[in-house]
């Protein structure tokens, strides 16, 4: 599976990036919900998208919308994440099209399993 990782923490980025690749997947990354859509635009087949919701330019939450406006990515799941958690910041990330909300720091085998089950 293809999987997209959005974060502008660099450092957070790769090893989200780096631990995903080990469990054999192929990852795709941007520094911002910008670059994202560009991404989503070149990579075909793309199985899952994992975001940050705080981001310059264009917030997690706005970004996930607006993937989710287009009928071609309709069925895409999207993982927010967030190291400001709040009960509205996950319920507006998942009425706005996220299949799953997680707090920062990021438990990295419930990740996984969020992403073995979007499979």
């Amino acid at each position: 599976m293809k999987i997209l990782v959005v974060d502008d923490d660099s450092d957070l980025n790769r090893a989200l990036s780096r631990f995903l690749e080990k469990q054999g997947y192929e990852v795709h990354s941007a520094g911002d919900a910008l670059q994202a859509l560009d991404v989503v635009a070149r990579v075909a087949d793309l199985g899952l998208v994992i975001a940050d919701v705080m981001m310059p330019y264009l917030d997690g939450i706005t970004f996930t919308e607006m993937l989710k406006a287009d009928p071609r990515n309709k069925s895409l799941p999207i993982i927010l994440f967030s190291a400001h958690p709040d009960d509205k910041k996950a319920d507006l990330s998942l009425r706005k099209g996220a299949a799953f909300f997680l707090p920062k720091p990021i438990d990295f085998e419930k990740l996984l399993a969020l992403v073995k089950f979007a499979e």
